[in-house]
């Protein structure tokens, strides 16, 4: 009986051990995945998968990088307000003609890309009431970039250096480039954030991750990413197609004088370790916060601090989302209807639906984007509208709708004539005066 009541005491405590090792082991986990560092890290995966997530969210045409486009921009506005207004004060008149002068125009775009063979081509052509407005012509042939403006020189003028197809190689497509660079920002944001920008408190019932950076060290975590960027050869290769002037790229405490420290906010519950918010400062009493509550992501603009006794004023924005369609109701502070968003999108659709209301106020937008007759690798159209309504007082004070109606195709033949082109730095006084004078021109044309 002796012996078994050892037996017994003795599996008891191997008990009690192993209990204990499993709940330090617990507990060794779970301040783990509670740290910090931990919990800063993967708030920054979690936007690097938002992000990737949302530059692939396109249909694949088979026309990324090699194609042609033309297409046609056209306004039809109208403002009975500004009309009405215009014969008694010069700027309601400026405003007036200005919608009357654009609905009256016709506007043509051409854009051809070459990535095989590094040649891009812009035109934008321009007249109003049958009379040229503006053509200007912009293309990069042989690194080199040029353009012309009609009525300045007979030929086109040489601009010097262009970087914009070293972002691009026949391995990668344009989509495939952002989403590398959006990786490796989060990778070096993750590696150069150092301790000493974290803190920790708690707050009611949660534990409150906090990142501040101070100004020096604003630019301090900023010149870090920049030169991992500049150290990875991929990365440094495409941001210089996007900006020459990227290898010498760099942030002074100087640049972010005035700014105020910057504060980023993680709340977790202290009982589930779930993160229940996210909140930004870029400025005392200015803020952004994100949070999900009954299945739905909230995000406020928040401006004002309760604490120090300034009225806290609110925008909020519910998201709902159900299939292909996003609910956004808009409110404030005392969760008074602002308006609401309605976005529904598929394949070859994009629509959405904007309502804001603030006083007599009422504005009124839209905007609906349709692919169609899509033959992958080969051709499609794309029709795209933007409406507007804005009204005051019962009264419409803008009224109408932009259209951009496209063919792309498979045609990258650029047939410009290089051959006579002058070089920038040679052009005369009168040269660069005339560049100043065609676009101004141009401004008090479309005002007149």
């Amino acid at each position: 009986m002796a012996n078994e009541e050892k037996k017994s005491g003795k599996k008891s405590v191997v008990f009690l051990i192993i209990i204990g090792l499993i709940l330090a082991v617990a507990g060794g986990v779970l301040t783990y995945l509670t740290s910090p560092k931990y919990v800063a890290t993967t708030a920054i995966k979690q936007v690097q998968d938002a992000m990737t997530s949302l530059v692939n969210q396109r249909t694949e045409t088979g026309l990324e990088d090699n194609y042609k486009t033309t297409g046609t921009i056209d306004f039809n506005l109208t403002s009975d307000y500004f009309a009405s207004l215009s014969t008694l004060d010069p700027e309601y008149a400026t405003i007036s003609n200005l919608l009357r002068n654009l609905t009256a125009t016709e506007n043509n775009i051409t854009l051809v890309q070459d990535k095989d063979n590094k040649r891009l081509f812009v035109n934008y052509d321009s007249k109003l009431n049958g009379q040229n407005l503006i053509n200007a012509k912009y293309l990069v042939e042989d690194a080199t970039e040029y353009y012309h403006l009609e009525g300045v020189t007979p030929s086109y003028i040489n601009n010097g250096n262009n970087n914009y197809f070293e972002s691009l190689n026949s391995a990668t497509t344009t989509n495939e480039n952002r989403t590398y660079i959006i990786e490796k920002v989060a990778e070096s944001a993750i590696n150069n954030l150092k301790d000493e920008y974290l803190s920790t408190k708690y707050e009611d019932n949660y534990k409150v991750i906090m990142i501040t950076l101070s100004n020096k060290q604003k630019a301090e975590y900023i010149n870090n990413i920049l030169q991992d960027l500049k150290q990875d050869s991929k990365a440094n290769q495409i941001l210089t197609g996007y900006n020459s002037e990227f290898s010498s790229l760099k942030v002074s405490e100087k640049d972010l004088e005035g700014m105020d420290d910057l504060d980023i906010h993680i709340y977790l519950d202290q009982l589930t370790t779930q993160v229940k918010r996210y909140e930004i400062y870029p400025s005392d009493g200015e803020g952004i916060v994100y949070s999900k509550e009954d299945g739905q992501d909230v995000l406020s603009f928040v401006s004002g601090d309760e604490k120090s006794g300034q009225d806290v004023e609110k925008i909020n924005f519910t998201i709902t989302k159900s299939g292909e369609k996003t609910d956004v109701a808009i409110t404030d502070q005392d969760n008074t209807s602002l308006g609401s968003i309605s976005i529904t999108k598929t394949s070859t659709n994009y629509d959405i639906i904007m309502n804001f209301t603030s006083g007599t106020t009422v504005i009124n937008l839209g905007y609906n984007s349709q692919l169609t007759n899509l033959e992958k690798a080969s051709s499609y159209n794309k029709n795209t509208t933007l409406t507007i309504n804005i009204s005051a007082d019962a009264t419409t004070i803008i009224d109408g709708t932009i259209t951009y109606n496209t063919t792309t195709t498979s045609d990258t033949s650029i047939t410009e004539d290089i051959s006579t082109s002058q070089l920038a730095s040679t052009l005369t006084e009168e040269q660069n005066a005339l560049i100043e004078q065609q676009l101004t021109n141009m401004m008090t044309t479309l005002i007149s």
